[in-house]
Protein backbone atom coordinates (compact mmCIF):
# COMPACT_ATOMS: atom_id res chain seq x y z
CA UNK A 1 0.00 0.00 0.00
CA UNK A 2 2.65 2.57 1.08
CA UNK A 3 4.88 1.67 -2.24
CA UNK A 4 1.57 2.56 -4.46
CA UNK A 5 1.27 5.70 -2.43
CA UNK A 6 4.42 7.16 -2.87
CA UNK A 7 4.38 5.83 -6.62
CA UNK A 8 0.87 8.05 -6.99
CA UNK A 9 2.67 10.94 -5.25
CA UNK A 10 5.63 10.97 -7.52
CA UNK A 11 2.76 10.72 -10.61
CA UNK A 12 1.29 13.56 -9.01
CA UNK A 13 3.99 15.54 -8.89
CA UNK A 14 5.25 15.17 -12.57
CA UNK A 15 1.37 16.33 -13.28
CA UNK A 16 1.94 19.20 -11.29
CA UNK A 17 5.56 19.82 -13.24
CA UNK A 18 3.69 20.01 -16.54
CA UNK A 19 1.57 22.23 -15.56
CA UNK A 20 3.53 24.62 -13.96
CA UNK A 21 5.88 24.41 -17.20
CA UNK A 22 2.81 25.97 -19.10
CA UNK A 23 2.33 28.64 -16.57
CA UNK A 24 6.09 29.16 -17.17
CA UNK A 25 6.17 29.20 -20.66
CA UNK A 26 2.47 31.75 -21.01
CA UNK A 27 4.22 34.18 -18.53
CA UNK A 28 8.15 33.48 -18.26
CA UNK A 29 7.98 34.22 -14.60
CA UNK A 30 11.13 32.90 -12.60
CA UNK A 31 8.74 31.69 -10.25
CA UNK A 32 7.60 28.70 -12.30
CA UNK A 33 10.78 27.84 -13.71
CA UNK A 34 11.93 27.10 -9.87
CA UNK A 35 8.78 25.83 -8.50
CA UNK A 36 8.92 23.58 -11.36
CA UNK A 37 12.23 22.50 -10.56
CA UNK A 38 10.93 21.91 -7.35
CA UNK A 39 8.43 19.81 -8.13
CA UNK A 40 10.43 17.40 -10.07
CA UNK A 41 12.81 17.01 -7.12
CA UNK A 42 10.01 15.86 -5.21
CA UNK A 43 8.68 13.17 -7.56
CA UNK A 44 12.53 12.24 -7.62
CA UNK A 45 12.58 11.84 -3.85
CA UNK A 46 8.78 10.04 -4.18
CA UNK A 47 10.21 7.19 -6.63
CA UNK A 48 13.31 6.43 -4.30
CA UNK A 49 10.94 6.37 -1.65
CA UNK A 50 8.91 3.92 -3.71
CA UNK A 51 11.54 1.59 -4.84
CA UNK A 52 12.00 1.23 -1.19
CA UNK A 53 9.70 1.44 1.29
CA UNK A 54 8.98 -2.46 0.63
CA UNK A 55 12.67 -3.52 1.65
CA UNK A 56 15.40 -1.29 2.47
CA UNK A 57 17.51 1.32 0.99
CA UNK A 58 20.28 0.92 -1.00
CA UNK A 59 23.05 3.33 -1.18
CA UNK A 60 22.37 4.81 -4.28
CA UNK A 61 18.63 5.08 -3.84
CA UNK A 62 19.51 7.05 -0.91
CA UNK A 63 22.08 9.36 -2.25
CA UNK A 64 19.52 10.26 -4.79
CA UNK A 65 16.71 10.85 -2.12
CA UNK A 66 19.07 13.09 -0.40
CA UNK A 67 19.57 15.29 -3.41
CA UNK A 68 15.74 15.21 -3.87
CA UNK A 69 14.04 15.92 -0.52
CA UNK A 70 17.06 18.54 0.19
CA UNK A 71 17.10 20.13 -3.13
CA UNK A 72 12.54 19.99 -3.77
CA UNK A 73 13.28 22.34 -0.21
CA UNK A 74 16.23 24.97 -1.47
CA UNK A 75 14.05 25.16 -4.87
CA UNK A 76 10.83 25.73 -3.51
CA UNK A 77 12.13 28.63 -1.23
CA UNK A 78 14.23 30.36 -4.36
CA UNK A 79 10.50 30.18 -6.31
CA UNK A 80 9.03 31.75 -3.15
CA UNK A 81 11.67 34.51 -2.95
CA UNK A 82 11.03 35.55 -6.35
CA UNK A 83 7.39 35.58 -5.70
CA UNK A 84 8.10 38.08 -2.52
CA UNK A 85 10.99 39.91 -4.42
CA UNK A 86 10.10 39.63 -8.18
CA UNK A 87 12.69 42.20 -9.37
CA UNK A 88 15.09 41.81 -6.54
CA UNK A 89 18.66 41.27 -6.93
CA UNK A 90 18.26 39.24 -3.33
CA UNK A 91 16.43 36.57 -5.26
CA UNK A 92 19.12 36.24 -8.13
CA UNK A 93 21.39 36.16 -5.28
CA UNK A 94 19.34 33.81 -3.21
CA UNK A 95 19.11 31.47 -6.69
CA UNK A 96 22.85 31.61 -7.25
CA UNK A 97 23.18 30.34 -3.34
CA UNK A 98 20.72 27.42 -4.14
CA UNK A 99 22.16 26.20 -7.53
CA UNK A 100 26.13 26.27 -5.64
CA UNK A 101 25.08 24.44 -2.35
CA UNK A 102 22.84 21.89 -4.49
CA UNK A 103 25.59 20.89 -6.39
CA UNK A 104 28.17 21.09 -3.31
CA UNK A 105 25.56 18.27 -1.79
CA UNK A 106 25.79 16.26 -4.96
CA UNK A 107 29.46 16.15 -4.97
CA UNK A 108 29.71 15.43 -1.53
CA UNK A 109 27.18 13.04 -1.49
CA UNK A 110 28.98 10.59 -4.24
CA UNK A 111 32.87 11.10 -2.17
CA UNK A 112 31.40 10.42 1.29
CA UNK A 113 28.59 7.57 0.54
CA UNK A 114 25.72 7.56 3.63
CA UNK A 115 26.07 4.51 5.67
CA UNK A 116 22.70 3.33 6.30
CA UNK A 117 22.06 2.01 9.65
CA UNK A 118 18.37 1.83 11.24
CA UNK A 119 14.57 1.54 10.43
CA UNK A 120 13.43 2.54 7.06
CA UNK A 121 11.43 5.75 8.25
CA UNK A 122 14.36 6.79 10.38
CA UNK A 123 16.54 6.97 7.30
CA UNK A 124 13.79 8.55 5.27
CA UNK A 125 13.31 10.97 8.22
CA UNK A 126 17.13 12.44 8.02
CA UNK A 127 18.27 10.32 10.78
CA UNK A 128 21.46 8.05 10.84
CA UNK A 129 22.86 7.73 7.77
CA UNK A 130 23.09 11.75 6.79
CA UNK A 131 26.73 13.19 8.46
CA UNK A 132 29.68 14.91 8.15
CA UNK A 133 30.24 17.32 5.03
CA UNK A 134 26.72 16.05 3.21
CA UNK A 135 24.76 16.62 6.53
CA UNK A 136 26.18 20.48 6.58
CA UNK A 137 25.29 20.98 2.77
CA UNK A 138 21.69 19.25 3.27
CA UNK A 139 20.97 21.74 6.14
CA UNK A 140 22.18 24.66 4.46
CA UNK A 141 19.12 23.24 1.98
CA UNK A 142 16.55 22.56 3.71
CA UNK A 143 17.00 24.23 7.29
CA UNK A 144 17.25 27.28 5.64
CA UNK A 145 14.83 26.90 2.72
CA UNK A 146 12.13 25.78 4.79
CA UNK A 147 11.67 29.09 6.92
CA UNK A 148 12.20 31.30 3.64
CA UNK A 149 8.96 29.52 2.11
CA UNK A 150 6.95 29.97 5.44
CA UNK A 151 8.32 33.96 5.70
CA UNK A 152 8.61 34.20 1.60
CA UNK A 153 4.58 33.11 1.25
CA UNK A 154 3.46 35.14 4.29
CA UNK A 155 5.25 38.40 2.86
CA UNK A 156 4.00 37.44 -0.63
CA UNK A 157 0.03 37.25 1.03
CA UNK A 158 0.33 40.30 2.88
CA UNK A 159 1.43 42.30 -0.66
CA UNK A 160 -1.33 40.42 -2.12
CA UNK A 161 -3.89 39.67 -0.01
CA UNK A 162 -4.52 36.42 -2.21
CA UNK A 163 -5.26 33.86 0.57
CA UNK A 164 -4.46 30.77 -1.47
CA UNK A 165 -0.84 31.89 -0.80
CA UNK A 166 -0.47 31.03 1.89
CA UNK A 167 -1.31 27.46 1.53
CA UNK A 168 1.94 27.33 0.19
CA UNK A 169 3.23 27.91 3.65
CA UNK A 170 0.97 25.31 5.32
CA UNK A 171 1.65 22.65 2.56
CA UNK A 172 5.15 23.29 3.35
CA UNK A 173 4.82 22.49 7.18
CA UNK A 174 2.67 18.91 6.43
CA UNK A 175 5.81 17.38 5.14
CA UNK A 176 8.07 18.89 8.01
CA UNK A 177 5.13 17.09 10.53
CA UNK A 178 5.17 14.08 8.62
CA UNK A 179 8.97 14.03 9.19
CA UNK A 180 8.61 14.53 12.73
CA UNK A 181 5.92 11.41 13.56
CA UNK A 182 8.45 9.56 11.55
CA UNK A 183 11.55 9.71 13.53
CA UNK A 184 8.86 8.59 16.22
CA UNK A 185 7.46 5.50 14.68
CA UNK A 186 4.94 7.00 11.92
CA UNK A 187 3.72 4.01 9.97
CA UNK A 188 4.52 4.36 6.44
CA UNK A 189 1.44 4.82 5.43
CA UNK A 190 0.41 8.01 7.23
CA UNK A 191 3.82 9.51 5.93
CA UNK A 192 2.67 9.65 2.25
CA UNK A 193 -0.70 10.52 2.42
CA UNK A 194 0.89 13.57 4.79
CA UNK A 195 3.28 14.47 1.27
CA UNK A 196 0.41 14.07 -0.73
CA UNK A 197 -1.79 16.56 1.14
CA UNK A 198 1.03 19.04 1.55
CA UNK A 199 2.02 18.32 -2.19
CA UNK A 200 -1.90 19.35 -3.60
CA UNK A 201 -1.85 22.40 -0.59
CA UNK A 202 1.55 23.52 -1.93
CA UNK A 203 0.30 23.51 -5.89
CA UNK A 204 -3.04 24.93 -5.27
CA UNK A 205 -1.10 28.08 -3.98
CA UNK A 206 1.34 28.16 -7.06
CA UNK A 207 -1.51 28.34 -9.07
CA UNK A 208 -2.82 31.99 -6.93
CA UNK A 209 0.59 33.54 -6.83
CA UNK A 210 0.35 37.05 -8.33
CA UNK A 211 0.46 39.91 -6.38
CA UNK A 212 -1.57 43.37 -7.11
CA UNK A 213 -0.73 45.95 -9.97
CA UNK A 214 1.67 48.37 -8.96
CA UNK A 215 0.38 50.57 -11.65
CA UNK A 216 -1.43 53.59 -10.37
CA UNK A 217 -5.11 53.72 -10.55
CA UNK A 218 -6.62 56.47 -13.09
CA UNK A 219 -8.64 58.75 -11.35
Amino acid sequence: MARILYAAAAALAIAFVLRLIQRLRASRAPVYFWWSVSFGLYALAFVMEALTVASQWHVWEYQAYMVGSAGLVGAMSVGTTYLALPRSKIAMGYATYFVVVECALIGLTLAYPPTLHGSWALLNAGQHAIVGLPRMAYLLLSAVGGPVVVIGAGWSWWKARRYPILLIAVGALIPSLAGTLASQGLTTTVFPLLNIVGLILIFVGYLNPRPPSREPTPA
